[in-house]
């Protein structure tokens, strides 16, 4: 009994820690919510025995009940909705796909977070990483923009220049994508091979000039599954705190 009420308590942690980190993240730029999945644990073989006594006693108990368990979490990658922020810079995915970058660590990612920028070295940047394949632009460049097909463009002198066309990448399984932190997936053997084209093309989502894509975590769903995390773990402190008593109980009637 102890066994399962306190890997139920522990289970219902995790479950109230994902439940917190998606409501933290309400109104992070791209962000995708997360499910706990908790599963009850097969029953095994399983013995008691009593110390203390002579030749001490041990007892057979046949299947016994494990608990539960925190199976995993899942990511929930529907798509949130297009905000409109002013910024030439900034866009929104409507639909499937993700800007391609490489980190600091030189890794490939991927990322939704569509707050674009040009860092002090000219070069365009997403999420705190460099966008992929990579975009200069050219000195003395200013007023540059992104349109709904992912043409880069900036002023140059008197004219207008082509920087180069953003190119967004999807997944067959994009459930199978790994979650690296700071708004950024990884690719995996599960997602499947990358397929990457220009926005509006190979199935991708087409882009939504200065605006961002708001997170996809409905709040109210959110604080209904705290709710329901924390009752259910209480159950369980209760369930080892009467165990407990059941215990002292026992001990003092063996000093009597």
């Amino acid at each position: 009994m102890m066994r399962v009420a306190t890997s139920g308590a522990q289970a219902q942690q995790r479950a109230l820690d994902v439940a917190a980190n998606n409501l933290a993240n309400a109104q992070t730029t791209g962000f995708k919510g997360q499910r706990a999945d908790i599963v009850d644990l097969p029953p095994a073989e399983g013995t008691f025995t009593v110390a203390g006594l002579e030749g001490g006693v041990t007892l057979a108990l046949g299947e016994v009940g494990q608990g539960a368990a925190l199976a995993g979490t899942r990511a929930d990658y529907t798509p949130g909705p297009a905000l409109s922020t002013g910024r030439p810079l900034d866009v929104a995915i409507t639909g499937e796909g993700y800007i391609p970058v490489v980190t600091t660590d030189g890794l490939a990612a991927y990322t939704r977070d569509g707050s674009l920028r040009f860092d002090g070295q000219g070069r365009l940047t997403a999420a705190g990483a460099l966008v992929a394949p990579g975009f200069q632009l050219p000195q003395g460049a200013a007023d540059a923009t992104i349109d709904d097909r992912g043409t880069i463009t900036a002023r140059v002198g008197n004219a207008r220049q082509e920087i180069g066309n953003l190119q967004l990448v999807r997944f067959v399984n994009s459930d199978g994508l790994v979650p690296l932190g700071n708004n950024l997936v990884g690719a995996s053997v599960a997602a499947g091979d990358p397929i990457s084209g220009r926005p509006g093309t190979e199935g991708l989502g087409e882009l939504a000039p200065a605006s961002l894509e708001g997170s996809n975590v409905d709040t109210s769903n959110e604080l209904i599954r705290v709710l329901q995390a924390q009752r259910a773990y209480q159950a369980n402190l209760r369930a080892l705190h009467t165990i407990d008593e059941m215990i002292q109980d026992a001990n003092n009637m063996r000093r009597s």
